[in-house]
């Protein structure tokens, strides 16, 4: 935690919100609260802001460029009969670590139908925020050098960073379905839904067409996770099945249930595997004759 008589705070506005910005003055690097971010795209719900700044905190990437600092707050104190401002400790991250932490924040198709003014809000943020952030300090005045990284630069490293986790995106979610699987593999077996019971013979004929063992479903699950994501890239499964999590008060979930609970996502995978089945029919139809033609030959 860093000693607030080496920090500059100042509150900025960023489109009608009042945010707050702060320069470490020993690194030059410059910060905003986590919580003041997250309250104004529209969060209100403290377990919800706690919990999507937890997930800031716990990254390995965007942890990086977290820390707490002890700054003044907007409650006053009465001590010897003299007016102060309180002090918390306050996290918050910095301006080049932002822009993967918003981007991390999915506008999933519920978000943008249930909550379409926190959905827009949210694209305000992850398209001008950390630009509005770097440029606070530029005319502060202070009586040490200015150090401030160039916008053209943040938006560089941002640009790399996503690179490199789109490079590693594949390993991430086979890890998930490994961790997903032996999550199923501990929770206690439950009745078939009516759209699970729908769904049911058109995976057994997808394991038959693509030679999955009897028994190993999950491999065909996540054959089918991969290809909605090729299919529908904006669509993140990750964040549906958090969505249902926190709707439902879970630690964790059937993917498949969570897919099933949200009618948009659950209409689209449906016509996903109806497109595959289709497919695979078509490819069998042409072997068949393939195979009928050589024999007649």
């Amino acid at each position: 935690m860093t000693n607030n008589t080496a920090l500059q705070v100042t509150n900025f506005n960023f489109y009608g919100d009042e945010l707050i910005a702060l320069k470490d003055n020993a690194t030059g690097e410059i910060y905003t609260s986590i919580n003041s971010i997250l309250r104004g795209i529209g969060f209100t719900d403290k377990d919800q802001i706690r919990r999507r700044r937890d997930k800031w905190i716990n990254d390995i990437v965007i942890s990086k460029g977290v820390l707490k600092f002890n700054i003044p707050t907007q409650e006053v104190v009465i001590k010897n009969d003299t007016t102060l401002f309180d002090e918390k400790d306050t996290y918050c991250i910095s301006q080049h670590k932002l822009p993967l932490a918003l981007a991390k924040i999915t506008i999933t198709p519920k978000m943008k139908k249930n909550q379409p003014e926190l959905a827009s809000k949210l694209e305000l943020y992850q398209d001008k925020c950390a630009d509005v952030l770097a440029s606070v300090f530029l005319n502060y005045k202070t009586t040490e050098q200015i150090i401030i990284q160039p916008i053209l630069d943040t938006l560089n490293t941002f640009t790399k960073t996503i690179n490199n986790t789109l490079l590693s995106l594949n390993e991430r979610m086979s890890k998930l379905e490994e961790s997903q699987e032996q999550v199923k593999k501990s929770l206690p077996k439950k009745r078939f839904s009516y759209w699970n019971s729908k769904m049911f013979p058109k995976y057994q004929l997808l394991m038959d067409y693509f030679e999955i063992p009897t028994g190993k479903n999950g491999i065909l699950y996540k054959e089918l996770y991969k290809e909605f994501h090729n299919t529908y890239p904006d669509i993140e499964i990750n964040q549906i099945v958090d969505d249902y999590c926190y709707d439902n008060g879970l630690d964790s979930c059937f993917t498949l249930d969570a897919i099933e609970h949200d009618k948009t996502v659950r209409k689209l995978f449906e016509s996903m595997v109806d497109g595959l089945l289709k497919k695979y029919e078509l490819l069998s139809e042409n072997t068949t004759v393939r195979e009928k033609t050589i024999f007649d030959d």
